[in-house]
């Protein structure tokens, strides 16, 4: 609901209410929820690996990773989560250690050369997308996501980044590869 009127989901996948904010009817207040929007995945047998790893790292609490990852695991696909933060310059140690081990520990690859280089090479895409070259010291704080079908890899980079605490924005990168 927005402004008292409930607007219909569009094509049956999304519905979107929300209610009336402060800041709307004039109070300034900020954070509050404004739309809350329930989005149904589609993915096909050997396709959509990097919006499946898009939804996983987006998802915004323990029970939203779960049904997500349970719904993959039930298409018979791999998936894991796991979060990373820090300066930028020291991320790339601290990223590879934990995505590796998270990797590694679910189950979502071997310890083969043909998976782990599918792992590293996504999750490098991933992170070039995510972090800029030359943002040297910026504090960063995400979350990694790891699928897997039978064929594809991809790894999802979803968080924040800033020079400055106040000046943190969002950041988005994925990365997708052969297996």
């Amino acid at each position: 609901m927005v402004g008292g009127k409930t607007l219909p989901p569009a094509d049956g996948e999304v519905g979107c209410q929300a209610a009336e904010t402060e800041t709307e009817s004039g109070g300034g207040a900020v954070g509050l929820p404004l739309c809350d929007v329930a989005v149904r995945m589609c993915i096909s047998d050997t396709g959509n690996a990097a919006k499946a790893a898009l939804y996983l790292a987006l998802s915004e609490s323990i029970d939203e990773e779960r049904r997500i990852k349970e719904a993959l695991s039930a298409c018979g696909w791999c998936s894991v989560a796991t979060e990373v933060g820090g300066i930028s310059g020291e991320l790339a140690a601290k990223a590879s250690r934990a995505l590796v081990g998270a990797a590694l520990n679910s189950g979502v690859v071997r310890r083969s050369a043909s998976e782990m280089h599918a792992l590293m090479h996504a999750a490098q895409e991933a992170f070039n997308s995510f972090i800029p070259f030359g943002l040297l010291e910026a504090s960063v704080g995400a979350k990694i996501a790891i699928v897997r079908n039978a064929q594809w890899l991809a790894v999802a980079v979803v968080g924040d980044a800033a020079f400055h605490a106040i000046a943190h924005h969002e950041r988005v990168g994925v990365g997708v590869m052969h297996i």
